[in-house]
């Protein structure tokens, strides 16, 4: 078994994994294994009836497959929507919290064995993504209402008006035409669902602002990463794309999904002792 992480995709919305191939292809010839699953939310099947729920159900089952059946570490890359079905997915799923709970039933049941816990999530990279507290859905920091750039069909589908410019603008004409072409319609009924759990609690989290954005303005996604703060820590790292740096910038892209892994240990250390602490302290009733 390879010693790299897994690296995982998680897509934005009206999009599939095809528009992840440039990166994709990058990431491979250095030595990794790259997953993007299409989200079913997007399939542009009718009744509009998937929700949220059913994009993260089948992003979890792949990451408990990936991390408790074949041990695996994993880096969680999630794209705008994509930051909130991976944030609701993989919740509990942490690296240094599986081994932090290992550690603690070790003791409880009087084993002095290192260790255990096996794989996890190292780290959670948002990439200009939503980043929601529990309770709350896509819209409600966008006033309440569904982003401008999109029409709304009665039959439940939202899809992107002139995506050319909302998602694009940063590439050249031809390729602006071709990747709109690919762009999917979505249930609506997906921005409205709330989260019911997040992961950044308890995993490291590193978020890429893309300072051109169209579709989710740069000051939005800091609102994100100071709001994130709060309660954890958070590395950023900042480019000058539009919404597709995995389209306009993919060698960036691609370079910054490899530094980030290369940052983790350190980090999954310090949040193992933060929590085994935290453990220390409740079991003492402090």
């Amino acid at each position: 078994m390879s010693t790299l992480p897994i690296i995982y995709i998680v897509h934005g919305s009206w999009h599939s994994p095809i528009f992840f191939d440039p990166v994709k292809t990058r990431l491979e010839s250095r030595g990794y294994q790259v997953i993007c699953p299409q989200l079913p939310s997007m399939t542009g099947e009718l009744p509009a009836v998937k929700t949220m729920y059913d994009d993260a159900d089948p992003v979890r089952r792949d990451l408990e497959n990936l991390i408790e059946d074949q041990g695996q570490d994993v880096l969680l890359v999630m794209h705008s929507y994509g930051g909130i079905v991976g944030t609701q997915a993989a919740a509990g799923l942490g690296k240094a919290e599986r081994r932090a709970a290992a550690v603690e039933s070790q003791q409880q049941q009087g084993s002095s064995s290192g260790g255990g816990g096996g794989g996890g999530v190292i780290r959670l990279l948002y990439v200009c993504s939503f980043i929601l507290t529990e309770d709350e859905h896509l819209c409600q920091p966008l006033g309440g209402e569904p982003a401008p750039f999109l029409k709304i069909e009665e039959n439940g589908i939202c899809i992107p008006v002139n995506p050319e410019q909302v998602f694009y603008q940063d590439l050249p004409v031809d390729e602006q035409k071709y990747w709109a072409t690919q762009v999917k319609p979505q249930p609506l009924i997906t921005q409205f669902n709330p989260m019911t759990k997040v992961a950044y609690k308890n995993i490291p989290v590193s978020y890429l602002y893309c300072e051109n954005d169209q579709a989710l303005p740069c000051s939005i996604q800091k609102f994100f990463v100071e709001r994130c703060r709060t309660t954890v820590d958070v590395t950023t790292f900042t480019c000058t794309a539009g919404h597709s740096p995995f389209l306009s910038q993919p060698d960036f892209f691609a370079d910054l999904v490899v530094k980030v892994i290369h940052h983790d240990k350190r980090d999954i250390s310090h949040m193992l002792a933060c929590l085994l602490e935290k453990d220390m302290k409740s079991s003492r009733g402090q």
